[in-house]
C-alpha cells in the first residue's frame, strides 16, 4: 500500500539529522508535512470508496464519484508538492507518467471543469444512468473545433489500481533517495568517532577536582579547563552530525546539566573555593555521573554513524 511507504518516509524525515536540516526552512517543513498528511488522508478516502456497497446516481453516486476523483487528483498533488519541498523537483505528469496524467484529465473533464474546459474548447457531461461503483460514461463535445463528440467509459476502479501502482514506484524512489542522502551524510564521519575527542585521562582530571575540594591542588585549573574543552569538543562534533544539539533532546538535557555544574564549580571551586567540602563533592560527583551518561550517548551516536 502507498501509505506503508509514506510511513517509512515519515520515519526517515523524523530522524534527528534530517528533521533539523529541514526545520531550518519553515515553509518547506510545513509543506512536507501537509503533503504527507494529505497523501494519507486521500488514501483513506480512496480505501473507503472501494468498500462502498453498490450505488447508482440516485443513492449517493454523484457524491461518491465526485469525491473519489477529487481524492485521486489531490493525492497526486500532495506527492508532487512533497517532492518539490524535498528535492526542489516537480513531476511533469504528462511526460513522466502519462497514465497518471490521463487520470488527472478524467477528473478535470468530468468533475473539475466540465462546463468550460480550456476556454470553451470542450464541454463534458456524466451519463447519469451510467454511474456505478465501477465508474461512469463521460460525454465530451467540441463545438469550437468541430471535433467529433466522444463517449468514453471511465473505469474508476482501474484508475485507483493504476495510480496505486505508479505512486508506489514514485514513493519507493523517494525513499531510496532519502536513504542515500543519509548514507552520504554518515560517510562523512566514517572512522571519525566523537569518542576520540574524550581523553583517556578525563576521569583523572575529575579526581583532581575531588582532591582540590578538601585540600589545595595547585594546578587544578588545568584539569578543569581540560574537562571544559572536552565537553565543548563533544558539542561541536554532535552539531556536525545533527546540525543542532537540540536535535537530541536527552543529550541536550545532559549537556545543559553538565554546563550548569561546570559554571557552578568554576565559581565555587576554581575561582573562589568555598569552605563547604560536602557541597563541592556533591557537584563534582554529579559531574562525573552526568559525564558518564553523556559518553554513553556519544557511543550510541558513533555506533549509528559507523
Amino acid at each position: 500500500m502507498p501509505t506503508k511507504l509514506s510511513k517509512e518516509i515519515r520515519d526517515v524525515l523524523n530522524h534527528p539529522w534530517k528533521r533539523e536540516l529541514l526545520f531550518q526552512d519553515k515553509v518547506k517543513w510545513n509543506k512536507i508535512w501537509a503533503s504527507l498528511y494529505t497523501f494519507d488522508d486521500t488514501q483513506e478516502a480512496i480505501d473507503y470508496y472501494l468498500k462502498l456497497e453498490e450505488f447508482g446516481p440516485y443513492n449517493g453516486g454523484y457524491l461518491f464519484i465526485y469525491g473519489v476523483l477529487q481524492a485521486i487528483n489531490l493525492q497526486q498533488d500532495a506527492l508532487n508538492n512533497l517532492l518539490s519541498a524535498l528535492f526542489n523537483k516537480t513531476i511533469n505528469w504528462k511526460i513522466e507518467y502519462p497514465e497518471l496524467y490521463k487520470i488527472r484529465e478524467h477528473r478535470n473533464d468530468s468533475i473539475g471543469h466540465p462546463t468550460n474546459r480550456r476556454n470553451d474548447k470542450s464541454f463534458h457531461m456524466i451519463g447519469r444512468n451510467s454511474i456505478s461503483n465501477e465508474g461512469f460514461t463521460l460525454a465530451s463535445y467540441f463545438p469550437k473545433s468541430g471535433e467529433k463528440s466522444k463517449f468514453e467509459d471511465i473505469n474508476v476502479i482501474e484508475c485507483i489500481k493504476s495510480q496505486a501502482e505508479l505512486l508506489k514506484i514514485i514513493l519507493s524512489n523517494t525513499m531510496d533517495k532519502l536513504t542515500n542522502e543519509f548514507k552520504e551524510h554518515k560517510n562523512k564521519f566514517k572512522g571519525d568517532k566523537i569518542r576520540n575527542v574524550i581523553p583517556n585521562t578525563y576521569d583523572y582530571h575529575i579526581s583532581k577536582l575531588f582532591e582540590h575540594s578538601h585540600k589545595d591542588y595547585p594546578i587544578v585549573d588545568v584539569n578543569f579547563k581540560m574537562i571544559q574543552e572536552t565537553i565543548n569538543k563533544i558539542k561541536i562534533e554532535v552539531e556536525k552530525r545533527y546540525f543542532k544539539i537540540n536535535a537530541l533532546q536527552g543529550l541536550e538535557d545532559t549537556l545543559n546539566l553538565i554546563e550548569y555544574i561546570l559554571n557552578r564549580l568554576e565559581k565555587t571551586l576554581i575561582n573562589n573555593k568555598i569552605s563547604d567540602e560536602n557541597e563541592l563533592r556533591i557537584f563534582i560527583q554529579s559531574l562525573r555521573q552526568n559525564s558518564e551518561e553523556l559518553f554513553e550517548m556519544v557511543d550510541e551516536i558513533d555506533s549509528e554513524f559507523e
